[in-house]
């Protein structure tokens, strides 16, 4: 496609000039000339661009500069046709011109460029990169050979080079222009070995890294990166022994090379934080060569291969904190429960005040249902480590569980509203800790603010979570639940008929917008058919059975009800819920006596106290009447 810029003159109003002319007034003129190489003799002056295109330019150079390429090309194009010898008004207008696709013309701007100043490497370099953009990769080679045949090159230039040969099947040649740096370039040494390194594990030629690893370590024994590949590679080659026995080695080269001593230190006195740092600075793995190869085992599913290295390293008091911790998560997360108790003991004894030791602790309790075990290790994480988010969430989960139904009391007692009090500054301060993009801490929140009565929150953090293909089935069914419950209910709706959209198979789905609409007496054709969709899925499924009684009972249709609501109550005997619909519905079939007791079972296993109160009010009234 052609740019229509360099075909058409433009004409531009009289007051974007004006505009244009008033920037100049505030601006010192910008730098596009400063995007080349500093050596580079074609460098001219920004105070050597002509005045009258000053402003012009000075307007496209901004909005190139933000990435604006569309918006700067009209005053770029203005300015260059006035003065294409000016190289920073070229340089702007070729980058815009490519930046919007416009190849071939960013390659005539270059073309004259380089026509111009041609000894200019920086030029060169930069039409070799917009010719393999455009795939005439014959053309950038030519360009960097030429740069390579006057003496020239650089590492870059040899980069470049070598992936064009790569890109067309020549891995060889490739391979063999970067060896060729190693001797121009011996202080860039490191570099290219692993830009080899890189160009053999996307080929095909992996089994060939850690020899090539072997000749790089033996020129440049202090990179860590390079010890890094070799083990890394090892260890994708299934050659563990090999992996383990290098990484051992690397180990023991850094530990001579910084030794305690040198940094002034001894190694107990240091804190956890300054070792880390002085590690990164050396480009060192943050604890060992070893805990980097058990991680990366970790993330490649060979959970067997990281527990061989950080086991033993545990048993010989050799791990850090960081490692040790996650050893433990390791060991309970495959079910050692055991040996994953011991090292937290361990870690709370050496580390007692690590905030994350007391957290396994509480996640050990919490892994066999011991919530309110859970709870005091949680707090006392939370106290060591207050504003980390997922210990705060611990606590939290552990406290919503483990005291159900004891947040929204009617006349709590002094200890209860302590209580209440406790652990809605508990979800409080972790709503503002805990990241929105972290979806299953926000469909915690939501859950914890829904308990505690606050909907309008709830549903905005289910809103959040919903964002989670994983979670966004249940979290618009719990958003459309607290609409309804805050008297939303076309929110409430719409959030399951938007459901149902999307998941137009799912029986959850069909059956919680059945039940809405029989709840509120709405089109119970259609709750009904939406709910018998549920029940061709689920035949046995106890809420699915109760939602068809509830939209018979609606329908006045009282016997089907009862045989629904009676299957009901047979597969969830204890849902306060149906035993309230079949108490209802054995009111209207007479059966106060049967209604009563059932009405008293639901009240007993935590139904709507007020609601279900009214009913068997009614009941014994009735009854006492007619006596």
């Amino acid at each position: 496609m052609r740019n229509p810029y360099i075909q058409h003159h433009l004409r531009w109003p009289a007051f974007l000039v004006f505009l244009a002319l008033l920037l100049v007034l505030g601006m010192a003129v910008g730098g596009a000339a400063a995007n080349l190489q500093q050596d580079d003799p074609t460098i001219i002056d920004d105070e050597d661009v002509p005045p009258g295109i000053a402003a012009g330019w000075i307007v496209g150079d901004r909005l190139l500069a933000e990435g604006k390429a569309a918006e700067a090309l009209p005053y770029l194009h203005q300015a260059y046709r006035a003065h294409p010898e000016v190289v920073a008004i070229a340089m702007d207008f070729q980058e815009a011109l490519a930046g919007e696709g416009y190849l071939r013309d960013a390659l005539q701007v270059m073309d004259g460029l380089v026509a111009a100043y041609p000894d200019s490497t920086s030029f060169l370099m930069r039409r070799s990169a917009l010719n393999l953009s455009a795939g005439r990769r014959d053309e950038a080679l030519k360009d960097l050979r030429e740069i390579r045949a006057r003496g020239g090159a650089s590492v870059d230039v040899l980069a470049a080079e070598a992936s064009i040969l790569v890109a067309d099947g020549k891995i060889s040649q490739g391979l063999d222009v970067l060896r060729d740096g190693l001797h121009l370039y011996p202080d860039r040494g490191r570099d290219i070995y692993l830009e080899m390194a890189r160009i053999m594990g996307q080929t095909g030629q992996e089994a060939g890294i850690p020899a090539l690893m072997d000749e790089a370590l033996a020129e440049y024994a202090d990179e860590p990166s390079l010890w890094m590949v070799k083990i890394r590679s090892l260890a994708a080659l299934s050659l563990a022994e090999e992996a383990l026995a290098t990484a051992r080695e690397a180990d023991l080269h850094f530990a001579e090379e910084t030794t305690p001593e040198e940094q002034g230190e001894t190694f107990d006195e240091m804190s956890l934080e300054m070792e880390a740092d002085a590690r990164h600075r050396q480009g060192l793995p943050g604890e060992s060569f070893a805990v980097e190869l058990a991680d990366y085992y970790a993330q490649n599913g060979q959970i067997d291969q990281a527990l061989a290295i950080l086991q033993p390293l545990s048993d010989q008091d050799e791990l850090g904190l960081s490692p040790s911790l996650w050893l433990g998560r390791l060991l309970l997360g495959t079910g050692r429960l055991d040996e994953g108790v011991a090292l937290v003991d361990r870690i709370v004894t050496k580390w007692p005040d690590a905030g994350r030791g007391w957290y396994l602790k509480g996640k050990i309790e919490e892994g066999q249902a011991l919530w309110a075990e859970a709870i005091p290790f949680y707090r006392k994480a939370v106290d060591l480590d207050p504003y980390d988010p997922e210990i705060r969430l611990g606590l939290v989960r552990a406290m919503l569980v483990g005291m159900d139904g004891q947040w929204q009391l009617d006349d709590p007692d002094p200890e209860q509203e302590a209580r209440i009090a406790d652990f809605s500054q508990q979800v409080m301060t972790a709503s503002t800790i805990v990241s929105e993009q972290d979806t299953e801490g926000q469909m915690l929140l939501g859950y914890a603010f829904r308990s505690l009565g606050d909907l309008e929150r709830a549903t905005w953090r289910f809103g959040l979570a919903a964002e989670n293909p994983e979670l966004r089935l249940q979290a618009l069914i719990q958003k459309s639940i607290c609409h309804d419950e805050n008297g939303e209910e076309g929110k409430a709706r719409s959030d399951l008929e938007l459901l149902r959209r999307e998941y137009p198979e799912n029986p959850e789905v069909a059956n919680s917008l059945g039940y809405f609409l029989a709840e509120k007496g709405l089109e119970l054709e259609v709750a009904e058919d939406l709910v018998r969709q549920a029940l061709a899925v689920a035949p046995g499924n106890g809420a699915y059975l109760d939602s068809l009684g509830w939209v018979m009972f609606r329908q006045g249709r009282n016997e089907e009800a009862f045989d629904y609501l009676i299957q009901a109550v047979n597969v969830l005997p204890d849902d306060p819920v149906i035993l309230e619909h079949l108490g209802m519905v054995l009111m209207k079939l007479g059966q106060d006596a049967e209604a009563l007791d059932v009405l008293q079972r639901a009240m007993a296993r935590g139904g709507d106290s007020e609601r279900i109160g009214a009913l068997i009010a009614g009941i014994e009234v009735d009854q006492g009447t007619k006596e």
